[in-house]
């Protein structure tokens, strides 16, 4: 009985980190659906204090506090993430980062808190910018997007720094197998993702031009013209042919470089965040291993991306169609393509430490199995690919520009009313839309300045 009971309390121990499926559709559901209890921030507030996956629970509450127009409570999920970001992965010491890397060849990534992309880091910041502007306090948002902007200026730099830590992940991760097992199952991993990258946009370079899209409309709104006019031409050179966005570029370089005093015309703008990205799932697959001059079958369990549905997929505002300025699922895909060598590398040298372990407790087993059923059963429940991820941004998003005339009515392609509202016409005005599906409720911020 005792080594029943050590065998089931070693598979309750490593699947305390099989609830990060549930967890996520909770946050998702929550979101989609306006969730908005007392009881449930509570409870997500009391896991931040308890220092309890902070970034992974910050930035999911936070954007379900935003989507429940609680501002200040999402920011306050919002900064939590943040500071997270700072003090426990951008300045983890090298020691804790090695400990990590060797406990998760022994288990897996669930074990630890999620370190969140670099993609999300923008958004936090972005959303946060937004929130301000809610709350009508414009010298922090301020702070906010050009923190999102120096994120997203320094991203080719942080993409560098990204891949000597991934290649400093290898190096620790090599330690632990072979080269003949390493160089094998590597490139047949490899393989199993040829074409996979065809359904996705990956880019070169990390763009995200709906953080600075943001980010310019904000400095046309604070009448920082100039910098709002450099800021939307990143934007127009990524959408060269798109000639609503060409016509808001002259509009912005027009304004910037006006001598007259003459009052200038207000203008809507509009933000549409549609459908639901790209999420992360998991596939397992079988590939042989030499473990002890014998080859034996072993299971690998690695993170693919899906892409999910778009919801109205573009709007019509005062009957004019938005333009799409961003592909969210490129943005995650390039990221993870990014990560995956390195993804591979450490599932390899994990899946080889466990199953030269689970070899070595069956020859040496003199439980009568017992030893041996309880390292097989920990072995299954301990390969687990970690699909975190934050699955409340946006599929795409779109925008649009309107003289501002006092009312903005927004349809669906199908001539649905999706929102219809005056506005003061003495005000420039930015409305930012989010649409999950067609048959959940639209979600609509509306911010005169």
């Amino acid at each position: 009985m005792k080594r029943i009971a050590f065998t089931v309390s070693l598979t309750i121990a490593l699947m305390g980190c099989a609830g990060h499926e549930q967890k996520s559709k909770d946050f998702e559901n929550a979101l989609a659906n306006k969730f908005c209890s007392d009881n449930f921030f509570a409870e997500h507030e009391a896991k931040i204090k308890r220092n309890s996956d902070v970034i992974y629970t910050g930035i999911n509450a936070g954007l379900v506090a935003r989507s429940c127009q609680g501002y200040e409570k999402s920011n306050m999920f919002f900064d939590a993430a943040e500071e997270s970001y700072k003090n426990d992965v951008d300045l983890q010491n090298i020691a804790n980062k090695g400990a990590k890397t060797v406990m998760a060849t022994l288990v897996n990534d669930n074990m630890f808190d999620y370190k969140g992309s670099l993609y999300e880091r923008i958004m936090v910041n972005s959303y946060k910018g937004l929130n301000y502007m809610s709350l009508g306090d414009y010298d922090n948002a301020r702070v906010e997007f050009n923190r999102a902007l120096l994120r997203q200026d320094k991203a080719k730099e942080y993409f560098a720094k990204q891949v000597e830590q991934n290649r400093a992940k290898l190096d620790e991760s090599k330690k632990f197998t072979d080269k003949e097992n390493l160089d094998n199952s590597s490139s047949q991993i490899m393989s199993k993702y040829d074409g996979f990258f065809k359904e996705f946009d990956t880019t070169k370079d990390f763009v995200n031009p709906y953080a600075t899209y943001l980010a310019s409309v904000f400095f046309y709104m604070e009448k920082d013209y100039g910098k709002a006019a450099d800021l939307f031409k990143e934007v127009a050179i990524i959408n060269p042919d798109d000639k609503q966005i060409q016509k808001q570029l002259q509009l912005f370089d027009k304004r910037a470089n006006a001598v007259t005093t003459k009052k200038a015309k207000n203008y809507i703008f509009v933000s549409y965040e549609d459908g639901f990205g790209a999420i992360k799932e998991e596939f397992k697959f079988t590939l042989p291993l030499i473990i002890d001059r014998k080859v034996i079958t072993s299971t690998f369990a690695m993170p693919t991306l899906k892409k999910r549905e778009a919801s109205f997929g573009e709007l019509k505002v005062n009957n004019v169609a938005t333009s799409q300025v961003v592909d969210f699922d490129s943005v995650v895909a390039t990221e993870f393509k990014i990560n995956l060598p390195a993804e591979i590398t450490k599932s390899v040298a994990s899946t080889v430490v466990k199953t030269a372990l689970n070899v070595a407790v069956a020859k040496n087993d003199t439980t009568g199995g017992f030893l041996a059923l309880a390292s097989s059963i920990a072995t299954t429940v301990a390969t687990q690919a970690d699909v975190r991820s934050w699955r409340g941004l946006p599929k795409t998003a779109s925008v649009s520009m309107h003289e501002n005339k006092g009312k903005v009515e927004i349809l669906a392609a199908n001539g649905e009313e999706i929102f219809s509202q005056k506005v003061d016409k003495n005000k420039n005005v930015l409305i930012v839309v989010r649409s999950f599906a067609p048959y959940l409720p639209t979600q609509v911020s509306v911010i005169e300045r």
